[in-house]
């Protein structure tokens, strides 16, 4: 067996030895701890009985993340490549972002139900103001990361600043952009699920809140596998439009 057979079947065989151990351990803790797991089997016939249930409801959840997450990013790229050309943006606009990055999310949730209603709004700014701040470290990072002797040729050629950025700043940004989007789209999932925890009946959070009031173990675990299943595909998302587009 060739080296790079070996090291297909290896990735293949390793996570899911894992995920038997996990399984394993899962099951025993079940038995060990019943009032805080339930038996994987209870996990899987809950969403088998009512799989509409969870898809509608994490649909909810998932609108207000991607929303949030384009939102978010957007801000933070412009505001971004504003703080590269002019620097003295900077001391005034990284304070802000970094008291908003700092602020517990379940802190300005329920200060948003209040002013925008038991609507998606406030879940949506939740996971915008999740994703920002992420985004904005490293576009100003990756829009700075610029080789000097390439800045050097393009002086030389006479380019002009719209000629640097779109041509030498954007595609030397590509790989830190890329990695914030990975962290703002965690991010942003994370505070749409969260913000449900305060004044919605409806998304992901509201299934678990609703859960945990009941003692339903098999529908909050289930809720939290679902969340956690689909912050991953958004991840793996992201890292595949990465691949097609930074190809160094």
């Amino acid at each position: 067996m060739s080296s790079r057979t070996s090291g297909v079947v290896l990735s293949i065989v390793a996570p899911l030895v894992l995920f038997v151990l996990l399984a394993v351990l899962w099951q025993w803790a079940a038995a060990t701890f019943k009032s805080v797991l339930p038996p994987i089997q209870d996990i899987v016939m809950d969403i088998a009985d009512r799989p509409d249930f969870y898809l509608t409801n994490l649909g909810v959840t998932v609108e207000a993340a991607l929303l949030g997450f384009a939102i978010g990013v957007g801000a933070a790229l412009l505001l971004g490549a504003a703080i590269v050309h002019f620097t003295f943006l900077r001391s005034a606009i990284m304070p802000v972002a970094l008291l908003l990055n700092v602020t517990p999310i379940v802190a300005i949730a329920p200060a948003l139900v209040v002013a925008f209603g038991f609507n998606q709004i406030p879940h949506i700014i939740v996971a915008a103001l999740s994703a920002f701040f992420p985004t904005l470290i490293n576009s100003i990072t990756g829009l700075r990361a610029i080789d000097p002797q390439a800045l050097e040729v393009f002086d030389a050629m006479a380019a002009n600043r719209r000629e640097i950025f779109f041509r030498l700043r954007v595609p030397a940004s590509l790989p830190f952009l890329f990695a914030g989007a990975r962290l703002s789209v965690t991010a942003a999932m994370v505070g749409a699920v969260v913000s449900e925890f305060t004044g919605s009946s409806k998304g992901i959070g509201a299934v678990i809140v609703m859960a945990t009031t009941y003692l339903n173990l098999p529908q909050m675990w289930a809720a939290i596998f679902f969340s956690a299943i689909t912050t991953l595909i958004l991840l793996g998302l992201v890292g595949l439009a990465e691949r097609l587009i930074v190809r160094w």
